[in-house]
């Protein structure tokens, strides 16, 4: 095992050990980030079948999974987390088009054109810059021919160039106190930050990555989808596409 792998295996741990905390703040009740998002929503599910089948991935606690039950034929959540999917099953045990499976977002249990869509919200910052284009395959695989994916991606990016260039200072700094310091075999775009003791039991580095929204449009391209829309707002990149015909 070469050191970046050490590392990725040490960085999926460390992703995983938050969700796995006892969490002592209220649970989230199916809320969106903001309009843009739930605009988002909208738009996914008016572009799906009545009868559609739809993967929520990396799903969390189900607080997107009930939403989008109660618009199609059948959902099925996948996550890392037992301690998130326990606590998704318990909100979505009022309906009985939904199906939870643990999993991980690098290691798809399904067939091939199994989805009619996929919604996968804020756990892109969780894709190593070397592991996006084999993730994004992989998702277009398991979509129908003409299927939709719906992605929320965490960015140094924001409407304003002075905010964008001031988180971009941030994330430079952070990269390089990791990379030439603590001496971690990151790819840009990486870096870990303290996440303290608020509504969850545990505290440490995190890891994070953040991508730019030119680099996600030409991922995106690459991987065999055709953009329909896409947003900048509150940090992140929001954006609708379709499997790409051909």
């Amino acid at each position: 095992m070469t050191r970046r792998q050490h590392f990725l295996s040490e960085m999926l741990e460390n992703i995983r050990l938050p969700y796995e905390a006892k969490w002592d703040g209220p649970a989230a009740g199916g809320e969106f980030r903001n309009q843009v998002e739930e605009e988002y929503f909208q738009q996914f599910v008016d572009n799906t079948e009545p009868q559609a089948v739809i993967l929520d991935l990396a799903c969390g606690d189900g607080r997107h999974t009930l939403r989008v039950a109660e618009r199609v034929g059948e959902v099925v959540g996948l996550d890392l987390s037992h301690n998130s999917l326990a606590k998704a099953k318990k909100k979505c045990s009022v309906r009985d088009n939904v199906t939870f499976t643990h999993g991980s977002i690098f290691q798809l249990p399904f067939r091939p054109n199994t989805f009619d869509g996929i919604w996968f919200s804020e756990a892109f910052e969780y894709v190593p810059p070397d592991k996006r284009r084999i993730l994004l395959s992989s998702l277009n695989n398991v979509l129908k021919d003409s299927g939709i994916l719906y992605m929320s991606v965490e960015t140094w990016q924001s409407p304003s160039i002075i905010t964008s260039l001031k988180q971009l200072w941030t994330d430079f700094r952070l990269f390089c106190y990791w990379k030439f310091i603590k001496r971690k075999p990151l790819l840009w775009g990486e870096f870990l930050y303290y996440s303290p003791v608020k509504r969850i039991n545990w505290s440490g580095w995190h890891y994070h990555v953040h991508t730019s929204k030119r680099t996600l449009c030409k991922l995106l391209d690459e991987c065999g989808f055709a953009i329909e829309k896409i947003n900048l707002s509150d940090d992140y990149i929001y954006v609708l596409c379709c499997k790409a015909s051909g």
